[in-house]
């Protein structure tokens, strides 16, 4: 008969050993990114527009906010995926967005939709890495 529990402290030496820190994936690949953003609205599309954001563990949420008051209400992360919940201010009229990206590699592909008082809103988000942030 072999005694299986006095192998159990080596197997978790084995296990832990490969749990090391240096072999985490990330997520995200930190860096300068290029996001373009199209905008749907109630179907009609407006032409894409892009921008650059250094992304990190961190902040990993390539939305550029310009002139908006905004609060990240929510940030979970599953496996390469981020999602979020967002509330932003701007002129006084408030907007809540949920969103999702999927980062695989340097490519990002996800969407957020956005609801103001009387409008919907779906971003379409599209990014390439550049390289280090400057």
């Amino acid at each position: 008969m072999n005694n299986y529990h006095n192998y159990f402290p080596v197997l978790l030496l084995l296990i832990c050993s490969a749990c090391s820190q240096d072999q985490v994936q990330k997520p995200i690949a930190e860096g300068e990114w290029e996001v373009t953003t199209r905008i749907e609205i109630a179907g009609m599309s407006i032409p894409p527009v892009k921008h650059r954001q250094c992304l990190t563990g961190e902040m990993m949420i390539p939305a550029q906010q310009a002139n908006q008051d905004c609060e990240i209400i929510q940030q979970s992360v599953s496996g390469n995926t981020v999602s979020w919940k967002m509330r932003c201010s701007t002129h006084g009229m408030a907007t809540g967005i949920d969103g999702s990206s999927t980062y695989t590699g340097d490519t990002m592909q996800g969407s957020m939709h956005m609801n103001a008082k009387h409008m919907k809103m779906v971003s379409h988000l599209t990014g390439r890495r550049l390289g280090p942030c400057s």
